[in-house]
């Protein structure tokens, strides 16, 4: 099993770098590097543009912006369709190199644009809502609801937010697969704690009364 092991993972290595030879060599090393910058600054527009709060009969829900995310995911066509036609006017390029070509784009730029889309459809009606005194969200057809007074506090868990009771149980909010980017998570977090807070101010405020 360890033979088998180290073999694969020789190969898996073995396969990266000639991978990266070969993109390199269809390619051209700065065009790669230039257009994985201007990748990542289409993410940091997904990640840190636009929030969705808003507030409506007394209600505040994060319903994320759809547009910061669609406008990431035409940076990307535009860097895939880029390479694409670089790919198809360069000269002297053998049968090879031309479809190993088209198949990092598809793999590294088409099939990730698609995927983007599909989760941007989808999640597109997901919310976390506050209204008199009880957090809820919907992710898709689920439905979930709280009463704030009976949440301890909010971290995070891995991608998601953790929600932890005062009676030791906790609950995930899924928000990795609800649209929101790390502004609106951010925001979120705040609005949670911000409301606990002021309902321990609250509770303490009718205890002393008492």
């Amino acid at each position: 099993m360890a033979k088998i092991l180290g073999f694969l993972g020789l190969s898996s290595v073995l396969l990266y770098f000639y991978t990266l030879y070969e993109v390199w060599h269809i390619f051209g090393f700065w065009r790669i590097v230039a257009t994985t910058l201007v990748s990542i600054v289409g993410g940091l527009v997904i990640q840190f543009y636009g929030t969705g709060r808003s507030e409506t009969d007394g209600a505040v829900i994060f319903n994320p912006k759809e547009w910061p995310k669609f406008l990431g995911i035409l940076v990307y066509i535009a860097v895939g369709y880029y390479l694409y036609d670089f790919l198809d006017k360069k000269q002297n390029l053998t049968d090879w190199d031309y479809y190993f070509g088209l198949i990092y784009l598809g793999l590294c730029s088409l099939l990730p644009i698609v995927m983007a889309l599909f989760k941007l459809i989808r999640d597109r009606n997901d919310y976390v809502k506050f209204a008199d005194g009880i957090i809820s969200y919907k992710d898709n057809s689920r439905f979930e609801s709280f009463q704030i007074e009976n949440i301890k506090s909010c971290g995070t868990s891995g991608k998601d937010l953790e929600l932890k009771f005062k009676d030791q149980t906790s609950h995930i909010i899924p928000i990795s697969a609800m649209n929101f980017n790390a502004r609106d998570i951010i925001a979120l977090m705040a609005e949670i704690n911000g409301r606990i807070a002021i309902d321990e101010v609250n509770s303490e405020g009718e205890k002393s009364e008492e």
